[in-house]
Formats: C-alpha cells, sequence, structure tokens
C-alpha cells in the first residue's frame, strides 16, 4: 500500500505509516533528519533555512502532491496547505479525513466564526475589521483585543491593548481586512475528535501568539463541553481528525477555532495511547477504544538568534535539522516530547545550537 502525507510538517503521520508497512511519499516544507519517508519533496533548504513567512509556497507543494495523487492509495492531510483564499483546491478521491474544499471553507475565520455564531455555540465577540477607524472604534469598545487573519492557522495573532504606547505603530503596520476579538484570558485549550468519537482534551502553550506544544491529556474539563463540541463536528459535517480550540469564560467553553485536518496533537495523543493513530484514522471504527492515558508534554523550540544547529538524535527529540543547519531567530529548531524532565532535554537541545555570529567569528580567527 502506498500513502502521501501532504503539509508544512509531515514526519509525525509519515513515521506512524512506515510502522505500518506503507510506502510514503512525504510533501512537505521542511525535511528532519528524522523523517522516514521513502520519497522526500521538500521546500526548504537542509543547510540554511531562512524564514517559513518568507519562503513558504502552498501551490508548488500542492502541486507536486497532485503530480503523485494517482499513484497512492491514500491522502493525508497536516497543516499548511488549502488554508488560505486563493489555495488550489484539487479534486482528489482518495483522503483521508476532509476534502480540501472543505479545508479551505473552515479556514475562512470569519465565516466560520459567523456560522458558529448562528448555530448558537459561544464564540468571542468578533468583527470584520476593513479599516484604522474601525479598529480604534472596537477597541475603545473592548479597550484589548486579539487580531487574526482572516483565513490561516497555527497561530499568528496579535494582543492589542487601548493603552499601549505603540498602538498607533501597530495600527499603522497591520494589513486589512483583518479579524478582531475581544480578549478572554486564562489558559488554550483543545478538544480533538476523530469522526464524531472524542480522543481528548489538550492544553495549549502559546508563546507569542503562536502554538509552541500541548499538554496531552488534560483531564481536568467538563464532559459537558464534549456534547457541545460533538455537535460542532456534526454542524460543519466533519470527517476524520478534527480539532476545536477554546478558552473558557463565565465556566462555558468559547470556541476560537476549528482545525479539520491532523493535529499538532497527533503525536502526543498516538504516545499517551500507545497505539499507532495512523491505524485509527484509516478506519474510524478503531477510534472508540483509542484513548489516551500517560500525560506527555510537547514543546517546539525556537531559535533565540540565528543559530547553527548540530543536534543529535536521541529519545525525547524530534525533527532534528542537518548537521550544522542554520536558523534564523525565531525559527523552528526542534520538538520536544516527553513525559517528565522537559526542561531538562529542552536545556540540552540549546546547549547544542551556537549562535551563528559567535561560530563565524571563530572561523575567521583561524
Amino acid at each position: 500500500m502506498k500513502a502521501l502525507v501532504l503539509g508544512i510538517n509531515t514526519r509525525p503521520v509519515v513515521n506512524s505509516l512506515k510502522k505500518l508497512g506503507f510506502y510514503v511519499y512525504s510533501v512537505s516544507y521542511y525535511a528532519p533528519e528524522d523523517l522516514n519517508a521513502d520519497k522526500k519533496y521538500y521546500l526548504i533548504n537542509p543547510l540554511s533555512h531562512g524564514r517559513l513567512r518568507e519562503n513558504y509556497d502552498e501551490n508548488k507543494l500542492i502541486e507536486i502532491a497532485d503530480n503523485l495523487a494517482d499513484e497512492v492509495d491514500y491522502i493525508f492531510i497536516t497543516s499548511g496547505v488549502f488554508e488560505f483564499e486563493n489555495s488550489k483546491i484539487p479534486r482528489w478521491d482518495n483522503i483521508v479525513g476532509n476534502e480540501p474544499k472543505k479545508i479551505n471553507e473552515i479556514s475562512n475565520k470569519y465565516k466560520t466564526y459567523k456560522k458558529l455564531q448562528n448555530l448558537g455555540f459561544n464564540i468571542p465577540e468578533t468583527k470584520k475589521i476593513n479599516n484604522k477607524t474601525q479598529l480604534y472604534g472596537f477597541l475603545e469598545e473592548f479597550k484589548s483585543c486579539i487580531l487574526k487573519p482572516i483565513y490561516g492557522s497555527g497561530g499568528g495573532i496579535i494582543k492589542l491593548e487601548s493603552n499601549d504606547f505603540y498602538i498607533d505603530k501597530i495600527i499603522n503596520e497591520i494589513k486589512f481586512p483583518i479579524i478582531a476579538q475581544e480578549y478572554i484570558g486564562g489558559k488554550s485549550f483543545s478538544a480533538n475528535f476523530i469522526g464524531n468519537t472524542f480522543i481528548t482534551f489538550n492544553k495549549q502553550i502559546i508563546i507569542k501568539g503562536m502554538y509552541a506544544g500541548n499538554l496531552t491529556p488534560y483531564i481536568n474539563l467538563p464532559k459537558k463541553f464534549i456534547k457541545i463540541f460533538s455537535e460542532a463536528i456534526e454542524s460543519f459535517e466533519l470527517k476524520g481528525m478534527n480539532g476545536i480550540d477554546f478558552l473558557i469564560k463565565y465556566n462555558e467553553p468559547y470556541i476560537v477555532d476549528i482545525n479539520p485536518r491532523i493535529l499538532g496533537t497527533y503525536e502526543t495523543i498516538e504516545m499517551s495511547a500507545s497505539q499507532n493513530l495512523a491505524r485509527v484514522l484509516l478506519n474510524n471504527n478503531y477510534a472508540k477504544d483509542f484513548k489516551p492515558k500517560e500525560m506527555y508534554i510537547k514543546r517546539i523550540l525556537f531559535a533565540k538568534e540565528k543559530i547553527i544547529a548540530n543536534i543529535s538524535k536521541r529519545d525525547f527529540v524530534y525533527d532534528i535539522p542537518k548537521k550544522n543547519a542554520v536558523i534564523e531567530r525565531g525559527e523552528p529548531i526542534a520538538t520536544v516530547i516527553a513525559k517528565e524532565n522537559i526542561k531538562s532535554i529542552i536545556n540540552d537541545v540549546y546547549r547544542e545550537c551556537a549562535e551563528y555570529e559567535e561560530r563565524k567569528e571563530n572561523r575567521e580567527n583561524i
């Protein structure tokens, strides 16, 4: 059997499929050393990563995948594709989960929020902002707010406060239209489903508005939330693996995102349940017996400065870059997933990264 995995980072799904005996094509932006695909197609320069926002080209990935689609039995879709306004939408009949058209529809955050609101689900106060005047008005009403792009997933959010000293400078740099939402403080959570079967709650780790990991499972949440989110999954007619991100206000869940594709929690769920998650995605009947048990923590590590990575392969460390890869400040270095001692593992990874300028000076002085 052959499978294709498409998205920004395909490693977790690819490696699961390899354990099931699949021949796997990976079509991705990143190409970590621990990606076990039989055929790898990627956009990144493994020795000089550059910046994702500047170099990512969704259309190139979709074009490569489209050329391979008829050669495989199954296509698995992860994050970063079909999530933009002008995404190309191919017609593939061998997709595991939601089709590209459905992913694209849900990725229009504003339309999704309006539908959720019309169906009676709680969402933060939300408005589509077309210019600076409207944004100043929204801030005057709510004092602080969250700004999000109309399309996309995984973060990219900005928190604004009306008394921010640099408020005018920030607003002048914003590209409209954009979504503004009332700010709801507190922890961020997600609920994960396969089909309409609830799998787990997760506590999300958000750093500077970006998804940076999660704790799985998170058990201290009311069971009534499951019924609410299950109704949302049914209302949007979602298939396969899906996630609902939410905050809590007045002891009620407020939905802030629906992710209609394979999730960033994939690996912590799989490890916690000690079962192959790709097998469950291929046959959703297995989902009822697929339950996370032990808690795992996932942390995506970002470069604090421009660095040269020399990270050794070992337990608990994933998405390992090529030896001596140059990684820009703010870009991901690697992923750590563990049950305990995670701070120690994170510190070890950072110690294996040399600051680029310091290494450059050392070379010049030889």
